[in-house]
């Protein structure tokens, strides 16, 4: 081969190769990071839930669980939904809104498979090590020390700001995008999902049970009890979600929150104290009502601050390389 005829091939190598990276690169930042997120949260879990439903296994269900969809039917409904975000993704990008709510929707998905994830990969339970951890802490396990303040008001109060969790965080979103604050909206939004994420990695590497299952029930005392009977009954919810049982490491519910209220006191001050006040009730409420320990609850803050500090910084560099990429002319050897 003469110089002339190998130098023509090596550039036409290089240029195939740099050809077939720019458009590697166009499909990724085609995607924002929170949807890119959400695809690398697909693959194992796809893979975990349609090795059960051949082979069968899966977290041990409980009597509150044994209606819970099995493992086929939750690969179905994954594969469906995912099968609609790439969809919107790829032929409706301009649908910005709805772009915006399929994240939080594949995060409740996620959240409904995550027992399985824990008992597939079968990481070492830490439930023994928290509760010494709160006793060296506290010199006392804190659940069991909060039932001396039991009181019917207090129970009705905890639990109503216990499920104040699935309402706020999102409210904050909805002010911010009726007001028209974009870049905001997008903070909090990805922020949020991006904390959830991260504990769900939480639940599957540290497995780890709540203080109302891992503590014999006498030791409590008397069961609590409100004076709504609404409220009295969704207490018992959580039990009928299988990932309760081992999903307690980091707290999200404290986590999300926290997040909440910091995007609060950045980006809508008004909302703050009314945050800040339900927010308190919650981090609380799960100690009294039993549902996680206070070093789930520290580590929840934990993730919660990283989200925040990190989710600015990888928006605007995300957002950056899509401009440069799409604005890239694709090369042809």
């Amino acid at each position: 081969m003469t110089e002339p005829t190998s130098y023509l091939v090596s550039r036409v190598a290089a240029s195939a190769r740099d050809g077939g990276r720019a458009a590697f690169l166009r499909l990724v930042f085609s995607f924002r990071p929170e949807e890119i997120a959400t695809l690398l949260l697909f693959l194992p879990m796809a893979w975990v839930l349609a090795s059960i439903a051949i082979t069968g296994g899966g977290m041990p269900r409980t009597e509150a669980t044994w209606n819970y969809p099995d493992a086929f039917t939750r690969f179905v409904t994954l594969a469906a939904s995912v099968t609609i975000f790439l969809a919107v993704v790829r032929l409706k990008p301009q649908w910005t809104f709805a772009r915006d709510l399929i994240p939080f929707l594949f995060c409740a998905n996620v959240y409904a498979n995550l027992h399985d994830m824990i008992a597939f990969f079968g990481a070492a339970d830490i439930t023994a090590w928290l509760y010494r951890m709160d006793v060296a802490l506290f010199g006392v396990e804190p659940t069991i020390w909060a039932q001396r303040f039991a009181h019917p008001f207090l129970t009705d109060f905890f639990t109503f700001c216990y499920w104040l969790f699935y309402v706020l965080p999102p409210l904050l979103g909805l002010l911010l995008y009726v007001k028209g604050e974009g870049r905001a909206f997008r903070l909090t939004l990805v922020s949020i999902v991006f904390c959830l994420y991260l504990g769900y990695v939480g639940y599957v590497a540290l497995p780890a049970g709540p203080p109302r299952y891992a503590i014999p029930e006498q030791a409590f005392g008397p069961p609590l009890a409100g004076m709504i009977a609404a409220l009295d009954a969704s207490r018992a919810v959580p039990a009928a979600l299988p990932l309760t049982m081992k999903g307690a490491f980091p707290s999200l519910h404290c986590g999300v929150m926290v997040l909440a209220m910091l995007l609060a006191w950045r980006h809508l001050r008004w909302f703050f104290p009314i945050i800040l006040f339900f927010g308190l009730g919650l981090i609380l409420g799960t100690v009294y009502l039993r549902h996680h320990w206070v070093v789930d609850i520290l580590a929840g803050i934990a993730v919660a601050v990283v989200a925040d500090r990190l989710t600015p910084p990888l928006e605007t560099w995300w957002q950056e390389r899509t401009r440069r990429n799409s604005a890239r002319p694709s090369r042809t050897p």
